[in-house]
């Protein structure tokens, strides 16, 4: 099949959407599909020109990582006529749109992106619109109900425009059945896969970061990701902390902290020093994924301090488990399915510093529960989760559409 990947970023920029879209790209092509990416992406190379003449190389492509990309405009709406003649004139079976809508409009809905659907769908192509985020709930968000409203009408365009939605909870799975029953056989999970593959031989490297960066310390306790003020990185310093006299823990902040906003930045490094964890933290930066690789086999304990307990669409938690990784994270029951507390992850009622601490000090002190957790949970992300798992399921809702190549 050719498949067209839409996708707001791609690597090198930093954005974890973008590190989906390249890893789904390789496997595809590691199946034998003919993969196109199409990158609505000004930030580089601006100058390359929005159009594609002819399915070979023109100065409208690049390789990026063995991948084919073409960057185009798709920033508002006077870009959406231009932007669907290119994607049609690769002529694909299919198009796929990884979508985070924050990614797309500062306000979290960009309509120009349904009428780009729409254009598609008209020329008679099957468009699949996978769902990185959902609207703000107004639970979430009181004062911002009118963004909320102006949101799920967008998603809900799309949704009811495109041939196929996939989504990466099984709660939003249920939700978008809900609103939308008369598309429910459309509409399917699709859990996210690790941005990190295992590098070989990191063995050497485990000992030089141990030594480098936890020299004095009895565990190594990492979390990674974007340093959003959502995700409760504080409590993950502050419970480090109170282990500081028992455990010398050494805590690794690993992930790129100049993507986080100035103000939540400053208060996680107000947190270190009033943990008293300035000789203990280490702050990775970015690092290449071989580089990150070997940082993941050399922790003793990976927490998740996110609270919405949202394990199948966190990437940094599926990077943790493909290294088999024993990990803490908050309980969710409506979206941790596949997974069970004290089998492959250790779960706590909720985010908070004096909880977290708990965990870690009942892990440290049981080197064979941290196995188990961690290699029970590297068998079922291999299972459920890796990239060969989510690549043949794509593969068999690509089947399901009948195949249209758009006049150009």
């Amino acid at each position: 099949m050719r498949i067209a990947l839409l996708t707001k970023r791609f690597p090198p920029e930093c954005c974890g959407v973008g590190d989906y879209t390249w890893r789904l790209a390789e496997s595809w092509e590691k199946q034998g599909h003919d993969v196109i990416v199409f990158v609505a992406s000004n930030e580089k190379n601006r100058s390359v020109k929005s159009e594609v003449r002819s399915a070979k190389n023109t100065e409208a492509e690049e390789q990026i990582g063995g991948i084919r990309v073409v960057r185009i405009s798709v920033d508002a709406w006077g870009d959406v006529r231009e932007a669907a003649r290119a994607i049609r004139q690769t002529r694909p079976d299919a198009v796929q749109l990884e979508y985070s809508n924050y990614g797309w409009s500062r306000w979290g809905f960009a309509f120009w992106i349904n009428a780009l659907v729409f254009a598609l769908r008209q020329a008679g192509l099957s468009v699949t619109i996978a769902l990185h985020e959902f609207p703000l709930t107004f639970a979430q968000a009181p004062l911002q109900a009118g963004i909320s409203l102006v949101q799920r009408l967008h998603f809900a365009l799309l949704v009811l425009g495109s041939s196929e939605v996939l989504t990466n909870t099984h709660e939003r799975v249920r939700i978008l059945r809900g609103w939308f029953p008369s598309r429910r056989e459309a509409i399917h999970y699709r859990p996210n896969s690790s941005h990190i593959p295992v590098a070989a031989g990191a063995a050497t490297q485990k000992a030089e970061l141990r030594a480098q960066h936890a020299a004095d310390a009895e565990l190594v306790v990492a979390t990674f990701g974007m340093f959003h003020a959502a995700k409760h990185y504080e409590d993950v310093i502050e419970a480090a902390g109170k282990l500081r006299d028992a455990l010398r823990p050494a805590l690794w902040l690993l992930g790129d902290e100049q993507q986080a906003q100035a103000a939540y930045l400053g208060k996680l490094r107000a947190q270190v020093r009033t943990s008293h964890m300035e000789s203990a933290v280490w702050w990775s930066g970015h690092q290449a994924p071989g580089e990150l690789s070997a940082c993941l086999q050399a922790v003793d304990i990976f927490v998740l301090p996110q609270a919405d307990g949202h394990l199948t669409r966190s990437s940094a938690f599926m990077a943790a488990a493909a290294h088999g990784l024993a990990v803490i994270a908050v309980r969710n029951a409506k979206n941790q399915e596949e997974f069970a507390h004290g089998e492959n992850v250790w779960l706590v009622e909720s985010s908070r510093a004096d909880l977290f601490a708990e965990a870690m000090r009942k892990l440290a002190g049981d080197t064979a529960l941290r196995a188990r957790l961690g290699s029970n949970l590297r068998a079922l992300y291999e299972r459920e989760f890796a990239w060969d798992v989510a690549a043949r399921l794509r593969e068999s809702a690509a089947q399901r559409a009948e195949p249209v190549h758009a006049d150009v």
